[in-house]
């Protein structure tokens, strides 16, 4: 039989692990409610280089959710039939943030911009590349996000939130925020994709549109072209199409930040 002095041990022991317990769960929870289940980040980032070329530089933190399906039953309405689709979505949020000052010496001569005829947008855009070959990254489909009305309630109930599709988005660019600000005025959107090939294993999503960063480069010295900052998300999905669930989509490596060329070269300044 324990004595009296054991038996207390053994209580205050019970109870500081319960309290310990309280604590590491209280702040779990308090984490859990600030991250919101956003679970990969881009950090705004620029370079001292990228500033000084660029005077008028902004730039978002972005931070996604991963990517899941939903099913959406669309009606054809010439011939009433329905058909069922599958519906990849990526919930994302993103804040402009403050940049660092910008060094610059005394004798540098500082480039006057004209005014812009109206006030900066922010217009993001996502694409879905799908390929065989992580090592190589042959794109076998590109997909841009589509405007998908019927998969929206859906996803909103599935993310307890109103997430805005990437039309209701596009806003004035709100003023940059300072990370140590107690007011976070994310702004929260989706962007959703159908037609993706049910047995793609690998794939990434560039996030166009989040920064306005930019430079032109001469590979070709007839033909400079405009390279501009985009961030990427690389997925790799070991199930196939049967049975797909939300379990199967799981992240490839973080978020970066890379620059990537225009469809397009751009007119050379002299044309």
């Amino acid at each position: 039989m324990l004595s009296l002095r054991s038996r207390l041990s053994l209580r205050s022991g019970s109870l500081s692990a319960i309290l310990c317990s309280l604590v590491l769960g209280g702040a779990s929870i308090a984490h859990a409610q600030v991250t919101r289940g956003f679970d990969r980040t881009a950090p705004a980032q620029v370079s001292a280089v990228e500033l000084s070329r660029q005077p008028d530089y902004w730039t978002t933190e972005i931070q996604l959710k991963p990517v899941r399906l939903v099913w959406v039953d669309e009606v054809n309405p010439t011939t009433g039939e329905k058909t069922r689709h599958q519906v990849w979505y990526l919930a994302w949020r993103a804040i402009v943030r403050e940049l660092p000052p910008k060094e610059e010496a005394d004798d540098r001569p500082i480039n006057r911009l004209d005014p812009l005829p109206g006030p900066r947008k922010f217009i993001p855009q996502m694409t879905l590349v799908t390929y065989a070959d992580p090592a190589k990254e042959v794109p076998s489909q590109i997909l841009p996000d589509e405007i998908l009305p019927a998969a929206l309630p859906q996803i909103r109930q599935i993310e307890r939130d109103r997430y805005l599709d990437m039309v209701a988005v596009v806003q004035d660019l709100p003023e940059p925020v300072p990370a140590s600000a107690e007011d976070q005025k994310w702004i929260y959107g989706v962007a959703t994709w159908k037609g993706v090939n049910p047995d793609t294993r690998f794939f990434k999503i560039i996030l166009s549109g989040f920064t306005n960063g930019y430079e032109v480069r001469s590979e070709l010295a007839d033909q400079p072209q405009v390279w501009r900052k985009v961030a990427v998300q690389r997925f790799h999905r070991p199930g196939d199409r049967f049975d797909p669930n939300n379990s199967e989509f799981l992240y490839s490596g973080n978020t970066e930040w890379v620059m990537q060329p225009d469809a397009a070269p751009a007119v050379s300044a002299t044309e």
